[in-house]
């Protein structure tokens, strides 16, 4: 009874014991687990990170690449922005200003008066020019009248073939003066014409060279006028890159002053020959300026793109990657 009565306990310790030790089997094995599985993502996570740094430099190589590219054909140019349409209006009489009311910056219309000159001898000119008209305009009446009077008189007898032919002599001679007079009121018209100064195209007054009241001589410059809306920009590409210059190919260029706003406009026109003393080809680039926002004058620089400019830009590289 007494031996019974203790292997109870031992037989229940062993229990415990190998209870104890299959746990802890156990947990070391999900231990084990759980590193292994820990190693692994973080193998995973490093080689994508690896491939990832690996992409992100052959994109940043492939860009180098073609900007490169891009900077080694690229010409660049220099020039100033000259409007498009500029008017010099001269005075082609000899006279004094007399109304000169524009300013400098201020905007015109087609047609608009501009200013007017004060020549005595020409507005009495066409003073004369107009008596005569009317003198010859009247003298010409009364031949008719007499005439349709002869005519009558010839149609009844009462007078000759002859005296009939000699008064259509003299309306033909009659009609002959008054043309000559009205030519010669066309003539003084025009001159009074050219007394005023108008505006040939809408635009902006550039300068004022006048002065209301002052005596000018026929050439001299007392205004003119730009229309700054399109502006040209003239330079001269060297030979080695004159495969560059093309019409329609496109130049960006950077306006002295603006350096924040570059413009990319296209070639209008190039010249048949190089230049004789520069050995240059010469170009013509216009560029857009509705809102007027570069002055006329301006001095820019431009870097010639090309026709294959748009298949170079890093965004177009990136896509075509993607």
């Amino acid at each position: 009874m007494i031996i019974v009565h203790r292997a109870r306990p031992v037989a229940f310790v062993l229990a415990v014991l190998l209870a104890s030790v299959t746990t802890t089997a156990c947990s070391n094995k999900a231990t084990v687990d759980a590193q292994a599985a820990r190693t692994a993502a973080t193998d995973s996570a490093t080689q994508g990170a690896m491939q990832a740094s690996a992409a992100i430099v052959a994109d940043t190589l492939a860009a180098t690449t073609d900007s490169t590219h891009v900077s080694a054909s690229a010409a660049t140019v220099s020039g100033t922005l000259e409007p498009q349409s500029r008017a010099l209006l001269r005075a082609e009489l000899s006279g004094a200003v007399r109304t000169l009311s524009v300013k400098v910056g201020e905007r015109v219309t087609a047609g608009q008066v501009l200013a007017t000159l004060d020549v005595p001898a020409v507005r009495s000119a066409m003073a004369a020019a107009d008596a005569q008209v009317m003198a010859q305009e009247v003298a010409m009446r009364q031949m008719e009248r007499e005439r349709e009077r002869v005519a009558k008189l010839l149609a009844v007898g009462g007078v000759s073939r002859t005296e009939m032919d000699d008064w259509d002599s003299r309306v033909q001679a009659a009609d002959a003066a008054l043309q000559a007079a009205r030519a010669q009121r066309a003539t003084a018209a025009a001159d009074v014409a050219r007394l005023t100064v108008r505006a040939p195209f809408a635009g902006i007054v550039e300068r004022r060279v006048a002065t209301q009241g002052s005596v000018v001589q026929a050439g001299d410059e007392l205004v003119s006028v730009i229309d700054s809306r399109t502006l040209e920009f003239e330079a001269g590409v060297a030979t080695a890159q004159a495969h560059l210059a093309r019409p329609g190919h496109r130049v960006m260029l950077r306006v002295a002053g603006y350096p924040d706003a570059p413009v990319v406009a296209r070639i209008a026109r190039v010249a048949p020959s190089l230049d004789p003393v520069t050995r240059q080809l010469r170009i013509t680039v216009q560029v857009l300026n509705d809102a007027e926002r570069f002055p006329a004058g301006a001095w820019a620089e431009g870097t010639l793109l090309g026709d294959d400019a748009d298949a170079r830009t890093p965004s177009r590289v990136a896509s075509r990657r993607r």
